[in-house]
């Protein structure tokens, strides 16, 4: 019985140079202890004192035992730190019912694949065949009829508040979705004729080579942003970048960024962002240069996405003989870490850019992680509700979680709408498959995606234990150098409390 047996408390003792300290999984404090607390705070399950002070007595005085065993019994039965209490995982579903009031007039956004062609062939495209699991560059589009259904069904169960921030979102996805410009036109123009057109939000994900005069007017009078595809100095963006015949696109990109610039500076601040996807020999610093120390690149100090390629399910890096250069991120991504961390303790960190989009969510998790009990039971953190968040429709109709996730696990389709018994049936197997985190220390602070730990449309236990092992690691570097920080300035994080981590 669990009464009869001395339970563990659940906690993480973490260590720097300078002190110990304890991270109470079921208050979710961190506590700063002398060397007595560290060492005997793993027995004070014992129904008495006498097997730690066994255990203990040769290091330290029996009366400094006792002193800190009572104190630590008396935080526990009266202040409940150190419990050792442990959850069941569950996302709390247990009925479609219990779905459909989530998910009723609160889809955020709609992501249409607009086409599976693309006039790009870029060497790591999860499109490119070299991921065994995805599909490969298709012939495929999707028709005006099916676009209409879907936006019917999204404009009947979206969130359609008025003001900045809560609008819904409309986005083109492919492929390259400006190949379908007039697919584009007809989704806008159909809002417009419902009388719903300023209440959601436009955007698409473009390669940025197929802009035209016609396209950037539109595109500025209907306020609809461009997020593209762009990976910095030419030497790196052509390595890969390229077209089906080999040739660069840094040439036709730029070319055409400068012509949004000209056409409406304002449009080129407010409505362009970049996705930036980092590759071997990942020379961090040339990023930088290019992206934020550039004047024509000053305006998206803040609308610059870094992005890595997963090696796992592709062969892109044996494919262009990148085995060998990969661990080189691990020596980047450390340099850019100890940046911030020095930052930090001056108060310099506002003056960095990439740094702090890389490591700023992983403090925030920690600085504002939320100071209350444990409950009996805990969801898996990180994983949005299938359909709310990102509802994705490929070109046939069907719906699926997210243009990430990809067509691994059908939702829905346009002509029925959502499957609750197939996304109740989701969190089935999702809540099953991670069972025993109700006994990991770091359940409170680590975030995970479906993406991250499934096989094509099946969970895969090998991915999800190479995830843990990572992820612990993680999370047990910051908690150490969140410390370190607050040892030498207690209010470096006071930032935080007035940011907003999305």
């Amino acid at each position: 019985m669990r009464n009869q047996i001395p339970q563990k408390p659940f906690i993480k003792k973490i260590r720097t140079k300078k002190n110990n300290y304890i991270y109470d999984v079921n208050s979710n404090e961190l506590v700063r202890v002398n060397q007595v607390i560290y060492d005997i705070i793993d027995d004070i399950g014992e129904v008495n004192p006498q097997p730690v002070i066994e255990k203990f007595k040769y290091k330290y005085e029996v009366d400094e035992i006792l002193k800190y065993y009572e104190s630590l019994k008396k935080a526990r039965q009266e202040q409940n730190y150190f419990s050792d209490h442990r959850p069941e995982i569950s996302s709390g579903f247990k009925s479609e019912n219990d779905l459909k009031y989530i998910l009723h007039s609160n889809l955020n956004q709609i992501i249409l694949e607009l086409t599976a062609r693309c006039n790009q062939r870029c060497g790591y495209c999860s499109f490119s065949g070299r991921y065994p699991l995805k599909r490969t560059h298709q012939e495929k589009d999707m028709t005006f009829d099916i676009a209409s259904k879907a936006v019917d069904y999204f404009l009947a169960g979206s969130r359609n508040e008025s003001g900045e921030g809560k609008r819904g979102a409309i986005t083109f996805h492919g492929g390259e979705p400006l190949l379908r410009f007039d697919l584009i036109k007809g989704v806008v123009e159909l809002t417009r004729k419902k009388g719903v057109i300023k209440k959601y939000r436009f955007s698409l994900t473009t390669n940025g080579t197929l802009l035209t005069d016609e396209i950037i007017e539109y595109f500025v009078k209907n306020d609809i942003s461009i997020l593209t595809s762009f990976d910095g100095p030419q030497k790196y963006n052509d390595r890969y970048r390229v077209f089906g015949n080999g040739g660069g696109t840094y040439d036709i990109i730029l070319s055409n960024l400068k012509r949004i610039k000209r056409y409406s500076p304002e449009y080129f601040k407010n409505n362009v962002s970049f996705n930036v996807v980092v590759l071997p020999p990942y020379d961090m610093d040339a990023i930088i240069d290019f992206f934020y120390r550039r004047k024509f690149f000053a305006p998206f100090r803040y609308n610059t996405s870094i992005n890595f390629v997963d090696s796992y399910e592709t062969s892109f890096f044996k494919d262009f003989n990148l085995e060998k250069e990969k661990g080189n991120l691990k020596n980047e991504l450390r340099t850019l870490l100890n940046r911030y961390k020095r930052a930090l303790i001056n108060g310099t960190h506002e003056k960095l850019t990439i740094e702090k989009q890389l490591f700023l969510e992983d403090f925030h998790s920690i600085v504002c992680r939320p100071k209350e009990p444990l409950a009996e039971q805990f969801p898996p953190l990180g994983s949005c509700i299938p359909g709310q968040r990102r509802l994705f429709v490929d070109t046939s109709g069907k719906f699926y979680m997210c243009e990430r996730v990809g067509c691994n696990y059908e939702i829905g389709d346009v002509d029925n709408g959502l499957n609750f018994r197939r996304i109740l049936d989701f969190y089935g197997m999702y809540d099953g498959f991670f069972d025993d985190c109700g006994n990991c220390w770091a359940l409170r602070l680590c975030k995970k995606c479906y993406n991250s730990i499934r096989r094509g449309p099946t969970f895969d236990k090998q991915r999800k234990m190479e995830m843990c092992i990572r992820k612990l690691r993680h999370i047990e570097k910051n908690l150490v150098t969140f410390c370190e920080i607050v040892e030498k300035n207690p209010d470096a994080f006071k930032f935080l409390e007035e940011v907003t981590v999305s």
